[in-house]
């Protein structure tokens, strides 16, 4: 009897037998730990408070290279009016704690007011008071307050017309009184400031436009300091989330226990 004999690529065994699933391990790790976690959250903030300090500081670039009138950081034109006799603006706290560190005095410089009548008529009047002066002669006066200067926004107040002209006034800190367009120049300090406009004889109906100016001579340093801080914010952040989630790729899965290795058996 011949025996054949068989290579072992000749032979080729096929089984129709499922094969067995990896068996689930309860309670398997993925790899985010409560450290990476926090990691995340924590570099995910920073480039958060890097996205303000930047955007903070390219605005105020900007601001610096593109608004500046005459050596003012000046504002667009708005325009208001009033059926009373007075426009003014709601009370401003200069140096004030907190966010007023914004409107303190030294950051702002030599402030400008330009305001141009809209219609003719009587000369124009432009003062600033501190604002409990002008509540006072204000009161009983039928006037509009600017709530809002960039949105635009008033308020009426009721009353009567004004008992005295405004430039008989003694409390004023920094006044213009004239025909045509109005310039006020005026060095701030801390308090609270309003800004008043009206008629020189202070009959009622007025309609008026007017723009903001500072010198703001830190600005621009203040900017630089901004987006140098963001972009440190910014790096520190990108470094600390992408090393948490290079720490979690890197960390290799648990072999469940009793793993069949096929291609040895």
């Amino acid at each position: 009897m011949n025996e054949t004999q068989l290579s072992p690529k000749q032979v080729h065994v096929t089984s129709d037998a499922p094969t067995a699933e990896r068996p689930q391990v309860g309670g398997q790790s993925s790899g985010w730990s409560a450290g990476r976690i926090t990691a995340v959250v924590i570099g995910s903030l920073l480039v958060l408070v890097s996205l303000a300090l930047l955007g903070g500081g390219g605005t105020g670039v900007w601001a610096d290279l593109t608004q500046r009138d005459g050596g003012y950081v000046t504002t667009g034109t708005h325009e208001f009016s009033t059926p009373g006799s007075a426009l003014a603006t709601e009370p401003t706290q200069l140096g004030s704690p907190g966010v007023g560190w914004l409107y303190s005095p030294g950051l702002l410089g030599t402030v400008r007011i330009r305001v141009t009548p809209l219609q003719n008529g009587a000369p124009l009047f432009v003062g600033i008071g501190r604002s409990s002066d002008v509540d006072r002669y204000l009161a009983g006066v039928k006037h509009t307050v600017i709530s809002d200067f960039f949105g635009n926004k008033t308020k009426d107040v009721g009353g009567g017309t004004a008992r005295s002209a405004p430039g008989a006034q003694q409390f004023w800190v920094a006044s213009s009184t004239g025909p045509g367009a109005r310039m006020l120049k005026w060095d701030p300090h801390g308090g609270s400031w309003t800004v008043v406009v009206m008629n020189a004889n202070g009959r009622a109906g007025l309609a008026a436009q007017a723009d903001l100016g500072a010198r703001m001579p830190a600005v621009l340093w203040i900017a630089i300091g901004f987006l140098i801080a963001g972009a440190v914010f910014l790096a520190g952040g990108v470094m600390v989330v992408v090393g948490a989630i290079r720490g979690r790729r890197a960390t290799p899965a648990p072999d469940p226990e009793g793993r069949i290795d096929a291609g040895h058996q």
